[in-house]
C-alpha cells in the first residue's frame, strides 16, 4: 500500500514537471539590468513621474556591484534648478528573480495590471508567491506589515 502511494505521488510529480517545462525554466530566469529598468520606469510613469522632464533623472544605484544582492536598484531624482540639493523622488528595487518592484524607502510593493503584464512577459509569471514576497520584504529590511 505504501509503495503504491509513493509511486502515485512520484507519477504526479513527474507529470507536473512534464506539463510545462518552459514555465519552470522561465521561473528561474533572472532579469537583466535592462529588463529591470523597463519595470522600474513603468512604475515611475504609473506614479505620474515625467521621465522626459529635463529636471528628472532616472539612474541605476548599482555602480560596480549590486546595491542590494538579488535586486536591480534605481533612483529617481528631481535635480535642483537653483543651487542646492537634488530631491530624491523614489528608490526602486526590482527583484531579478520575480520581477517584483518595490519602493525601498516606503517598503511598498507595486501591483497594477500593466506591471503584471510586463512582468509576465519578462519573467514568465505575473505574480510572485507569498513566500517570495516575504523573502524580498526581509531582504529589503522591511517589517512584515510595512516599514
Amino acid at each position: 500500500m505504501k509503495q503504491s502511494l509513493r509511486l502515485s505521488v512520484m507519477a504526479v510529480a513527474a507529470a507536473l514537471v512534464m506539463v510545462n517545462p518552459a514555465a519552470l525554466a522561465a521561473r528561474h530566469r533572472l532579469l537583466t539590468q535592462g529588463q529591470a529598468r523597463q519595470l522600474a520606469r513603468l512604475v515611475a510613469r504609473h506614479e505620474h513621474i515625467d521621465l522626459n522632464n529635463q529636471w528628472i533623472e532616472f539612474d541605476t544605484m548599482d555602480v560596480g556591484a549590486p546595491y542590494l544582492p538579488g535586486f536591480a536598484s534605481f533612483i529617481v531624482l528631481r535635480e535642483a534648478s537653483t543651487p542646492g540639493p537634488d530631491t530624491t523622488l523614489r528608490r526602486y528595487a526590482v527583484s531579478r528573480e520575480t520581477g517584483n518592484v518595490w519602493e525601498m524607502t516606503l517598503c511598498r510593493k507595486y501591483d497594477f495590471p500593466a506591471l503584471a503584464a510586463l512582468r509576465k512577459k519578462l519573467t514568465g509569471h505575473a505574480e510572485a508567491s507569498a513566500a517570495e514576497d516575504a523573502a524580498e520584504r526581509k531582504a529589503l529590511g522591511c517589517e512584515a506589515d510595512g516599514r
